[in-house]
C-alpha cells in the first residue's frame, strides 16, 4: 500500500488526459449553487426592497383613502343622528301644537255655547219686560182712589205700593237693571218679589 503511485490521485480534472477528478466538480458545482442561492436571495431582497419603496406613496394614499371613508362615515352617522334628533323634535313639537289648538278650540266653543246661552237668557229678559211694559201700556184702567185713567201696570204698582211696605214697583225694578243672572242669583219667589221687592231687588 505504501508504494501506491499517486501521481494518479490528480486534484483537477483532466490533469493526466484520461482521470477524472470527481470531488472537483461536485465541490464546484456546490460552490455554484451557492454562489446562485446567494444571488438569487440578494436579488429578491433588493426586488423587495425597491417594491415596498415604490408602494410606500401608494400605501400612504391609501391610509389616507381609509381614514377619509372613515371620516365620512362618522359625519354621515352624526348627521343621520342630529336628523333622527329633529324629526323627533318637529314631531314633538306639532303634536304639542296640535294639543293646544285643539284645546283652545274647545275652549272657543266652550266660550261660544256659553256666550250664546248668555245673550239668549238676556234676550229673553229683554223680550219679558218689553212684552210686560207693552201689553200693561195697551190697557188703561181708571184708578179709583185718585180717578185718573191709569196702565194696568200703573195700576198694579200703585196698589203694591199702597197696601204692601216694602214693594218694589216697575219703574224701580227698571233702573236696577239687573240681568237674567243676577236675578236667578237672588233665589226668591214671587211672593218675597212682592212682599219685600224694594229690599232683595238689588
Amino acid at each position: 500500500m505504501d508504494n501506491i503511485d499517486n501521481s494518479f490521485i490528480n486534484k483537477y480534472p483532466y490533469t493526466d488526459f484520461h482521470e477524472l477528478n470527481a470531488d472537483y466538480l461536485l465541490n464546484r458545482l456546490k460552490d455554484v449553487e451557492s454562489k446562485l442561492n446567494t444571488i438569487k436571495e440578494d436579488i429578491e431582497s433588493e426586488v423587495l426592497a425597491r417594491v415596498q419603496e415604490q408602494l410606500v406613496p401608494y400605501e400612504q394614499q391609501l391610509n389616507e383613502l381609509i381614514t377619509e371613508v372613515q371620516n365620512l362615515e362618522q359625519s354621515t352617522q352624526e348627521t343621520l343622528a342630529q336628523y333622527d334628533t329633529r324629526i323627533t323634535n318637529f314631531t314633538n313639537k306639532i303634536n304639542g301644537e296640535i294639543v293646544e289648538i285643539r284645546t283652545e278650540l274647545l275652549n272657543s266653543i266652550q266660550a261660544v255655547n256659553d256666550l250664546t246661552d248668555l245673550k239668549i237668557e238676556q234676550n229673553n229678559v229683554y223680550l219679558l219686560n218689553e212684552i210686560t211694559e207693552n201689553v200693561g201700556d195697551l190697557f188703561v184702567v181708571l184708578n179709583p182712589f185718585t180717578g185718573e185713567t191709569v196702565t194696568i201696570q200703573e195700576m198694579v204698582d200703585y196698589l203694591s205700593a199702597f197696601h204692601i211696605n216694602d214693594a218694589i214697583d216697575y219703574d224701580t225694578m227698571a233702573t236696577r237693571a239687573l240681568t237674567y243672572n243676577q236675578v236667578d242669583a237672588l233665589n226668591i219667589t214671587y211672593t218675597d218679589l212682592t212682599l219685600h221687592g224694594n229690599t232683595l231687588y238689588v
